[in-house]
């Protein structure tokens, strides 16, 4: 299989070659024979884990609706799973060949599920705390972004079956730092000269913030960055 899809890559580019065709990295310019050979690059997915309770994936182990953004060309509409194990994304490739593309190439990406998006942007090597893709709950001054993986939780049983087991963790990112956000009060201690002013909003208002309601982060992170934005102005 995997020898297939790289034949049909190659034929790709020899069909465009033969005729002529000019590419560009530009999305509007580019010919649509490069724009797919140029997605689809990547090696064929094959799956890793066998005798395991769940899956690997992002909410589902259903391809979604999604749109991908790849060394700053972007495309709608394509299917593919975040495989958050190994922090991957795999992408459908003519209905039925699943291939997994390099993590370094892709600069974000938005899924669709269930009537909500959930964007993703890939961080890469910016910061120690945490490398690769991370969901962005709240972007403007600062950014509030969660970070989901799952792993395996072996069963000493020889008779029972291993089981995936999810993991979130919240960071915060606010003067060219990021933080991991463990509890409320680590988070606003962050907030430096506005933290009275913040602590005053989610009381009045009734904010609740905890890893079991991280909107509440998100709602405290514009608040802050409003306060900031103020001040820029006087």
């Amino acid at each position: 299989m995997r020898q297939s899809i790289w034949l049909v890559i190659i034929l790709l580019s020899l069909n465009t070659f033969v005729a002529g065709q000019h590419y560009s990295p530009g999305r509007n310019e580019a010919d649509p024979d490069w724009l797919e050979q140029f997605l689809y690059s990547g090696v064929e997915w094959r799956p890793e884990f066998h005798m395991v309770s769940g899956h690997e994936f992002f909410l589902t182990s259903e391809y979604l609706d999604a749109d991908i953004t790849v060394e700053g060309i972007s495309f709608r509409n394509v299917r593919i799973r975040y495989d958050i194990c190994n922090d991957n994304v795999i992408i459908l490739w003519k209905s039925n060949f699943p291939i997994a593309l390099s993590r370094q190439r892709i600069d974000g990406f938005t899924v669709r599920h269930d009537g909500t998006e959930r964007r993703f942007v890939n961080y890469r090597e910016t910061f120690p705390e945490f490398s690769g893709f991370a969901e962005v709950l709240y972007s403007g001054g600062t950014t509030f972004v969660a970070r989901h993986t799952k792993a395996l939780n072996y069963n000493p049983s020889s008779t029972a079956f291993s089981q995936f087991m999810d993991y979130t963790k919240y960071f915060y990112m606010i003067g060219g730092t990021c933080n991991q956000v463990k509890s409320r009060r680590t988070f606003l201690k962050l907030m430096g000269d506005h933290e009275q002013e913040v602590k005053r909003y989610i009381r009045q208002n009734n904010i609740l913030m905890s890893n079991f309601s991280p909107a509440g982060f998100s709602t405290a992170a514009a608040y802050h960055d409003s306060l900031v934005a103020k001040k820029g102005t006087e």
